[in-house]
């Protein structure tokens, strides 16, 4: 396999607050402990509510318009003294291989899958791979000149993009992830009717419907309780909702999670019980639990859910070639909160 050099960055606003960059350091310096011939050459934070200036970077090596945003853990990426020491310090992290305790693991390790046809593309010498937030997931449409893997430009749900210096691809892998948390806890999608695992989800943009996709895709039942935008009944996962008066009867497992909150704020408890909540966003500060039992159910960080949507952003999009090589999501999450104190303590 020839070498990956790799450029990325993560788009959006607000955007001081993600992780995504201690993800793809863990990721990569895995992929290199395992002979992948693999670079990250460098790493930004674009402030942007519009794609222009994210796909503009992706274009030119140094775009004098990007405005350099500074994270509380590892700094200004774009200083190359920031992102050596980043990568210096995961390649740290993940060479001690601890291994993830029960509770991030209780029914086993899972890993992801590949997509069940994968698309050939070409391979750059150097790529741009960009993950995008809110408010960007729906502004590229089927006219905007880029291919994607899956039915995200339809469904208004891309958050990944990746320019091989000829040609744009994307994919929305919210919804993958989503399906990667459930049954990494437990949730069993061969279970048919009434005992079909239940999405009851609040809200309707991009990660939303990107889950109402894939969790209709594996055969589950959805509830839509609403939120500021609508889900709708006309997309793919139509034939799979269930009206609130048929929630009751339902016994198979529920995933709860409200895609409204703000990037930066979740809440910490559900107001309703569910075997599984689910956070859809995260607080970047220490972490008290990843895991945790709640009155109302176990209760999950939103690191998962951005862990699982990353490592199938690998799968999918940035190098499929090498899905049998990722790591697990259990120890992905180990990794990051290893990561995480590390550069809390440095």
């Amino acid at each position: 396999m020839r070498r990956m050099r790799i450029r990325y960055a993560v788009a959006g606003k607000p955007i001081h607050h993600t992780l995504s960059p201690l993800l793809m350091s863990l990721v990569s310096s895995h992929l290199r402990n395992q002979g992948v011939d693999l670079e990250i050459a460098e790493m930004h934070l674009l402030e942007s509510t519009d794609l222009n200036g994210p796909m503009a970077w992706a274009w030119v090596s140094k775009s004098p318009t990007n405005v350099e945003i500074s994270n509380r853990l590892y700094g200004d990426l774009s200083n190359p003294k920031s992102l050596t020491k980043l990568l210096e310090i995961t390649d740290e992290v993940v060479s001690m291989n601890v291994q993830p305790r029960s509770e991030l693991t209780p029914f086993g390790e899972s890993f992801v899958k590949g997509p069940s046809e994968s698309r050939k593309t070409v391979r750059g010498d150097t790529e741009s791979w960009i993950s995008i937030t809110s408010p960007l997931k729906h502004m590229l449409s089927t006219r905007s000149g880029v291919h994607q893997i899956d039915s995200s430009l339809e469904n208004g749900s891309v958050n990944q993009l990746r320019w091989n210096g000829s040609h744009w691809y994307c994919a929305g892998t919210d919804g993958r992830g989503l399906v990667a948390v459930a049954t990494h806890f437990g949730f069993d999608f061969s279970k048919q009717g009434i005992e079909s695992p239940l999405l009851c989800m609040h809200g309707g943009g991009g990660a939303a419907r990107s889950s109402a996709v894939a969790w209709a895709q594996n055969d589950g039942k959805i509830w839509s309780s609403g939120g500021r935008r609508a889900l709708g009944n006309r997309g793919p996962w139509a034939g799979h909702l269930i009206e609130g008066d048929a929630v009751v009867d339902h016994v198979g497992k529920r995933l709860l999670i409200d895609f409204d909150l703000n990037p930066g704020e979740p809440l910490s408890n559900p107001s309703v019980s569910a075997d599984l909540h689910l956070v859809s966003s995260y607080h970047s500060g220490s972490v008290e639990q990843l895991v945790a039992q709640t009155d109302t159910g176990t209760s999950l960080d939103g690191r998962w859910l951005l862990a699982a949507q990353h490592l199938c952003a690998w799968a999918d999009l940035f190098a499929p070639s090498v899905v049998e090589e990722l790591p697990g999501l259990g120890q992905t999450m180990t990794w990051l909160n290893q990561l995480e104190s590390a550069l809390r303590a440095d």
